[in-house]
C-alpha cells in the first residue's frame, strides 16, 4: 500500500469536508436563519469542527507530500472505504461540539458521541434513519447544525469521491476513484473521460436540487426549508427539518413534487443525461427503467387497493396521494413521510418493508440492493429452472436489448452480493436481538417476538438506507431508545449499505495493506 499517496488523497477529501462545513454559517444569522438572535453556540460549532477538519486535512496533505506512483485499485478502495470513516466521524463534530457542554459525566459524553456519530452517517449515506427527538426546539438543535445535518445529504449524495475527481481530474487516477466510489453494476457512461463523467453527474445533481428548491419555494417553503428538502430529496436521504417530516405542510402540491423528484433521482443519472440530449431511445430500451417504474407504480396501486378495503384511506383521492408519497419515498430508500404507514394494514406493511431491499436503478443516488441486480437475479433463476430439464439448451441473457457479455460473469457478482448482504443482516440482527433486553419490550407491553420484527425492520432500514422502519422504528418513532452498542451496529449498517460493502469491509483486511509479492 502507497501509503503516502494515501494521505494526500485523503488530506484533500477531508479539506473538501472543511470547506463544505463553512456553508452552514450563514444560517446562524437571524435574517436568514428566520430566528430571533444570533445562533452562537451553533455559529462556533461549525466554525471549530471545520478548523479542526482543516488543520487534519493539511497535516495529511504533509504527511503525503513525498508521495510517489500511480494510484491503482486497492489504494483507490482504502481511499473509498477511508473517506466514509473520515466524513461519519469529522462530519459529527459540529454535533458534538453543539451539545457536549462539559459538565455531562463520562458516560453521558460517550452516549452523546455515539449519538452524534449515527447522525453523521444517517446524513452522508443518505440513510434519514434519526435519534433525534425534537429536531424544531432550537436549544436542542440551532439552526447552523439543522442546516449542516442536511446538508450531510448534499454531499454524500453528490459522492465525495465524485466531488474529488470533477473538481481536481486525476487522469486514470480518477477514473480508479469514480469506478470504486460509483455504486452498483457498472452501466452505460456517457464518456469515456472519467472528470467529464463526474462533472456530468454533478452538474444535473446541483440541477436538480436547484430547480426542486424554487419549486418548493414558489409552493410556500421558505428558503431554508426548501434547501433542506432538496438536499434530502436529490440524496435519497429523508432528513427533514421538521419532527413530523414532509406532512408537516400538509400541501399537497408539496407533497406531489417532492414524491415526483425521489422518484427522477433514483433513475440512473446517464438516463437522464441521455434525456437532456433528446436521446430518447435510450430510455425506451433501458430494462432497468421500465422494471423500476413497474415495480414502483404497482406497489402504489397494491397500496391504494389494499387500504381502501381495510378502510386506512377514506376515499380515492386520499389513497392515492398517500400511497403515491410514502411507497416512492420507502422504494427510493428516501424515508420522508407524510403518514404513519406503520398503521396500515398488514399487507401494505409487507410490501413495504420487501420495497426496502428494492431500491432504485444504479447509478443514481439511491441505496439498497439496486433494480438491476433483481434483474439479472432473476434472469438468471429463469435460465436455471430452463436448464434443469434440458440442460442442452444455450440461453443468453439479454438487457436493453442485447445481448449480455460475461453474462455468467455478472451473475456471480450478483449472487455474491445478494450472499453478503444476506449475512451482514442475520449477523447485525442477532447482534440487536443479543445486545437489546428484553425486558423494554416486555415493560411496553410487547412479547419478545415483537422486539425480533422490531430488529429486522431496523436493520432492513439501515443497511438500505430508507430511515423508518417499522414497529418501535416507525415512521413516528425513532432510533433513540437503543442501547450504544446497537447504535453503533447501525451506524456500521448504514456506511455498509452506502458503499455496497465491500470497499469496507475489505479496509480492515490485513492483505490490503501488504505489499504484493510479485
Amino acid at each position: 500500500m502507497n501509503l503516502p499517496l494515501l494521505s494526500k488523497y485523503l488530506g484533500v477529501v477531508t479539506l473538501l469536508l472543511a470547506a463544505a462545513m463553512l456553508f452552514a454559517l450563514p444560517w446562524a444569522f437571524p435574517w436568514l436563519g428566520h430566528g430571533e438572535h444570533f445562533d452562537t453556540r451553533g455559529f462556533f460549532a461549525v466554525l471549530s469542527a471545520s478548523v479542526i477538519a482543516a488543520v487534519l486535512g493539511v497535516a495529511m496533505l504533509v504527511g503525503g507530500r513525498a508521495a510517489k506512483g500511480q494510484l491503482y485499485r486497492r489504494e483507490a478502495i482504502a481511499i473509498v472505504g477511508i473517506s466514509w470513516l473520515i466524513f461519519t466521524i469529522v462530519g459529527a463534530l459540529p454535533f458534538i461540539l453543539g451539545h457536549v457542554k462539559g459538565t455531562e459525566s463520562r458516560e453521558q459524553i460517550v452516549r452523546l458521541v455515539v449519538d452524534d456519530l449515527f447522525e453523521s452517517a444517517s446524513g452522508f449515506t443518505g440513510a434519514g434513519a434519526t435519534i433525534l427527538n425534537d429536531i424544531e426546539d432550537e436549544s436542542k438543535l440551532p439552526k447552523c447544525l439543522l442546516f449542516w445535518r442536511s446538508e450531510t445529504h448534499f454531499v454524500g449524495g453528490l459522492g465525495i469521491m465524485v466531488l474529488f475527481v470533477a473538481l481536481l481530474g486525476q487522469g486514470s487516477a480518477g477514473k480508479a476513484l469514480l469506478m470504486t466510489e460509483s455504486v452498483g453494476p457498472q452501466g452505460e457512461v456517457g464518456t469515456s473521460r472519467s472528470q467529464h463523467s463526474a462533472w456530468i453527474f454533478a452538474g444535473i445533481y446541483v440541477g436538480l436540487n436547484v430547480v426542486l428548491t424554487i419549486l418548493l419555494m414558489l409552493e410556500g417553503m421558505n428558503l431554508f426549508d426548501a434547501l433542506c428538502h432538496s438536499f434530502g430529496t436529490i440524496a435519497t436521504g429523508g432528513l427533514s427539518t421538521y419532527n413530523s417530516s414532509v406532512a408537516h405542510f400538509q400541501n399537497v402540491s408539496i407533497e406531489m413534487t417532492i414524491g415526483t423528484f425521489m422518484m427522477i433521482a433514483c433513475v440512473n443519472f446517464s438516463l437522464l443525461y441521455a434525456a437532456l440530449l433528446g436521446q430518447w431511445s435510450r430510455l425506451w430500451i433501458n430494462t432497468e427503467l421500465w422494471v423500476y417504474l413497474a415495480i414502483l407504480f404497482g406497489v402504489i396501486f397494491a397500496v391504494m387497493i389494499a387500504g381502501l378495503w381495510h378502510h386506512d384511506f377514506p376515499d380515492w383521492a386520499t389513497a392515492f396521494r398517500l400511497s403515491y408519497f410514502n411507497v416512492i419515498s420507502v422504494q427510493t430508500n428516501t424515508g420522508f413521510g407524510t403518514a404513519d404507514f406503520d398503521r396500515w394494514n398488514e399487507f401494505s406493511r409487507g410490501m413495504l418493508f420487501v420495497l426496502m431491499f428494492v431500491g432504485g436503478c444504479a447509478g443514481s443516488t439511491s441505496c439498497s440492493l439496486k433494480v438491476i441486480r433483481h434483474v439479472v437475479l432473476w434472469k438468471s433463476l429463469y435460465n436455471y429452472v430452463l436448464h434443469t430439464f434440458r440442460p442442452r439448451l444455450i440461453t443468453t441473457m439479454r438487457l436493453n436489448g442485447k445481448a449480455v457479455d460475461d453474462a455468467d460473469e455478472l451473475t456471480n457478482e450478483v449472487f455474491i452480493y445478494f450472499g453478503m448482504v444476506g449475512l451482514v443482516f442475520i449477523i447485525a440482527w442477532m447482534s440487536l436481538l443479543l445486545l437489546e433486553p428484553d425486558s423494554a419490550w416486555l415493560e411496553a407491553g410487547h412479547s419478545p417476538p415483537v422486539k425480533m420484527l422490531d430488529c429486522a425492520t431496523g436493520v432492513a432500514a439501515c443497511i438500505n438506507g430508507v430511515g423508518p422502519g417499522l414497529g418501535a422504528l416507525g415512521p413516528s418513532k425513532n432510533f433513540a431508545s437503543f442501547s450504544i452498542g446497537s447504535k453503533l451496529v447501525f451506524t456500521a449498517l448504514m456506511l455498509l449499505g452506502r458503499i455496497e460493502i465491500f470497499p469496507l469491509l475489505v479496509i480492515f483486511t490485513p492483505g490490503l495493506w501488504r505489499r504484493p509479492t510479485t
